[in-house]
């Protein structure tokens, strides 16, 4: 999938700046709508450490309503945790 992906392609800084602007502000829309239905929703990130989760984290929700998400933080297994069946 990511062979097929044009990275010679590029757009101006204030263009993408307004298509992110654009993007936050639908996403504050679709979070208010999932809140009113009671849509529960589960994003979930995975990536290396220092891979920049939780910055794309924070930028998503910088313009969200806090009332209406929580960010929830898992850390490595512990040694213990190492010897169950994961989520046990």
């Amino acid at each position: 999938m990511l062979d097929e992906v044009d990275l010679s392609l590029a757009l101006p800084k204030r263009a993408a700046k307004q298509a992110i602007a654009a993007q936050m502000d639908r996403l504050y829309e679709l979070q208010r709508a999932v809140f009113d239905r009671k849509l529960p929703v589960v994003i979930l990130f995975e990536g290396w450490d220092a891979a920049g989760k939780g910055t794309v984290i924070r930028a998503l929700t910088e313009r969200l309503d806090p009332r209406g998400f929580k960010v929830l933080s898992t850390q490595a297994p512990r040694t213990h945790e190492q010897q169950k069946p994961w989520l046990w």
